[in-house]
């Protein structure tokens, strides 16, 4: 192609990245037989399979666009509420190694009992088949780490693999309405009740490659033996004795659904608010520590209750929130990078209640009206999910179906023949 044709069609892909396109629709995949979906996922191994997540404890994959009748994982878990199993994460070099983890609320009668007041939310390990890649190998489940609840919602649960090779894992602040245990800000342990609580209202970061033989004081999850994780050394309260070393980010009510920008490594994080807004945060890459202000600040706004930020500084605002005329329950979703070129660089987020999906387009930092799209938008948004080209989906739990958004008039990704992309 000539340089001159090249760099034109290179400078209308920028251009048309401002404008979502007038056909943008949202294909079904035609998957029937889904039961409360929660989730999507793909593994990263060139295989092109999709993995669904359903909150009731199975996962199923997709192989060539067909939906298998045999589960590729079913775990027992606790589904009242918010409960269930709600993330997966497919290791960096599951290519190799085989292995994913899942995010999972213990089911009832768990060894030893429950370490909170109700069922415990926990990530495990396991292992694909040997002899089958569609099928996991139960018999190597390994548990990675647990934490005590209070109540069977603000569970978060979503778990990534950042662009650092360690897990990201989102927790709720633990259910009691407007945290009165203050857990989203507390960065220590507390005792309540007779029971010992911590990491609520968080993001972790953890090292599931590494296991401590012998945890430090402040590896709050450890409980003081030995554990199937490490905590990175960059953590920002590594070194504190008097925080939890598996923070990354505090300051979150219910974090549903956060994601990695595959481009830049952004996070992005949408929170549900408590009676006044729904927000989405950003956070550059590589950056810990951050203080997103639950429960302080409900989206850009102090929290009404008296004295409930006094002393506190050092709080990040979200980029955007939106009323309750808008929406009532946020999900958090991507920022798009898939073939449609008009629409990358734009972040696809959606409402559970209100059942609308917006898009955060570049500028709109700031905004407290986000742009609606509400094209063939009916339905229960819960999650959205990439397969490994960065196609976007999005998952209706309550309709049971997963949809595609497509452009059939836009321009898609082209591989140049002299390698540059168009």
């Amino acid at each position: 192609m000539p340089r001159l044709a090249l760099f034109l069609l290179l400078l209308a892909g920028t251009a048309a990245a401002q404008t979502i396109p007038a056909d943008l629709q949202l294909t079904s995949m035609g998957f029937s037989g889904l039961n409360q979906p929660l989730a999507i996922r793909h593994a990263g191994d060139g295989s092109n399979r999709l993995f669904i997540v359903e909150k009731g404890g199975t996962i199923k994959v997709v192989v060539g666009g067909v939906l298998q009748a045999t589960p590729f994982l079913t775990i027992p878990v606790t589904t009242t509420s918010e409960s269930g199993l709600l993330g997966l994460a497919f290791h960096p070099n599951f290519a190799s190694n085989g292995r994913f983890y899942v995010a999972y609320t213990r089911p009832s009668g768990w060894p030893g009992g429950f370490l909170g007041a109700t069922a415990d939310q926990a990530i495990a390990e396991f292992r694909v088949s040997t002899t089958n890649p569609n099928i996991a190998d139960t018999t190597t489940r390994r548990e990675i780490i647990a934490l005590p609840d209070l109540a069977s919602n603000h569970n978060g649960g979503d778990i990534h693999f950042g662009p650092d090779g360690f897990l990201y894992w989102a927790m709720g602040d633990g259910g009691p309405q407007n945290d009165p245990n203050q857990f989203a800000q507390r960065l220590d342990r507390l005792t309540v009740s007779g029971r010992e609580y911590y990491l609520l209202g968080k993001i972790l970061r953890i090292d599931v490659d590494n296991t401590t033989p012998n945890p430090p004081s402040n590896q709050c999850a450890a409980r003081g033996e030995a554990a199937n994780y490490a905590v990175p050394a960059t953590n920002p309260f590594v070194n504190d004795p008097n925080a939890c070393s598996e923070i990354w980010h505090y300051g979150l009510r219910n974090p549903w659904r956060f994601s990695f920008d595959r481009q830049t490594g952004r996070m992005w994080i949408g929170d549900v608010g408590q009676n006044s807004f729904e927000e989405i945060s950003r956070i550059e890459a590589g950056v810990g520590g951050v203080n997103l202000g639950w429960r302080c600040k409900e989206g850009f706004n102090v929290n009404s209750t008296t004295g409930l930020c006094t002393g506190i500084t050092g709080l990040t605002d979200p980029v955007a929130d939106y009323g309750r005329t808008i929406g009532q329950s946020i999900t958090g979703g991507f920022m798009y990078r898939g073939p449609i070129v008009p629409l990358r660089g734009i972040y696809v987020y959606a409402d559970y209640l209100s059942q609308r999906i917006f898009m955060h387009r570049p500028g709109d930092d700031g905004t407290r009206a986000p742009f609606e799209w509400a094209r063939n938008a009916n339905g229960s948004w819960v999650s959205f999910g990439e397969d490994e080209t960065g196609n976007l989906y999005i998952v209706d739990i309550g309709g049971g179906q997963i949809r595609r958004f497509d452009s059939p008039s836009s321009p898609s990704d082209v591989l140049l023949a002299d390698g540059f992309e168009g």
